[in-house]
């Protein structure tokens, strides 16, 4: 996609670092671990596994069971089916997800990460790495365009596109001039009476991010999520998970 609505200018330009690739287990949490190839910045912030990346896998894990996704926090009748990940960078999250469904679950999951355009190489190398093409596909989404058709909320009528159960979210809210474009997305995705759930981490970097929480609480509760085990250790590091929940009117 060529840049010309100047949407390049929202990604933050870093010095070359991590750049390689890693194997995660979260603390043996999976098995086998998560391969993860970084670009040491070389497509900006996105090419780097980040800490609020990190905190969501490991709540999924943790709340997770043979049963389902996230089947240890929500009611059972809850079952989550289709999930998409915005600003996935390396694509850690659904990528963690994906291996869960190939591994552990009975019942697939269709699992989308997506993210700007120049990021879905490093996406699809990622999907590569962990052999999750068929649980995982790599898309390019643009925070505040119109949605691609896979992901139009299916509002109260059957459609052709596949309604959204789960929309996972790390490390979004670092740039201010992107938040209004976020919001837009987010609003887009939560359209209709059966919004999906969304799950939000977050660093707490500078002050200008609460000018994000503030705004979107027009639409949506912000829920802190503290039970899980290393709450309070993400806590010191000013790393935090919400729950968005949008407001039915």
């Amino acid at each position: 996609m060529e840049d010309i609505f100047g949407f390049g200018d929202l990604v933050e330009s870093r010095p070359v670092e991590h750049l390689g690739d890693s194997d995660l287990s979260f603390d043996g949490l999976l098995e086998p671990g998560l391969k993860i190839h970084e670009d040491g910045g070389e497509t900006g912030c996105g090419g780097k596994v980040w800490i609020a990346g990190e905190l969501l896998c490991e709540f999924i894990l943790e709340k997770s069971n043979k049963s389902g996704l996230l089947n240890k926090w929500v009611p059972q009748s809850s079952q989550f089916q289709n999930v998409l990940e915005l600003g996935s960078g390396t694509g850690l999250v659904g990528l963690c997800v994906g291996l869960l469904s190939k591994n552990m679950f009975d019942k697939n999951i269709k699992t989308y990460i997506t993210d700007i355009d120049q990021l879905v190489p490093l996406m699809e190398k990622n999907i590569d790495l962990n052999i999750v093409g068929k649980d995982v596909i790599a898309k390019e989404l643009w925070w505040g365009e119109p949605l691609p058709i896979e992901f139009e909320p299916s509002r109260d009528t059957p459609t052709l596109t596949q309604h959204l159960d789960l929309i996972l979210a790390a490390d979004c809210v670092y740039l201010e001039r992107s938040f209004p474009l976020l919001e837009k997305t987010l609003l887009d995705l939560t359209e209709g009476n059966n919004p999906p759930m969304i799950l939000m981490s977050y660093k707490k970097r500078r002050k200008a991010d609460k000018h994000f929480f503030q705004k979107i609480k027009k639409n949506f509760d912000v829920v802190t999520v503290s039970d899980f085990e290393k709450y309070d250790s993400y806590l010191k590091q000013r790393t935090h998970l919400f729950q968005l929940v949008r407001h039915i009117n």
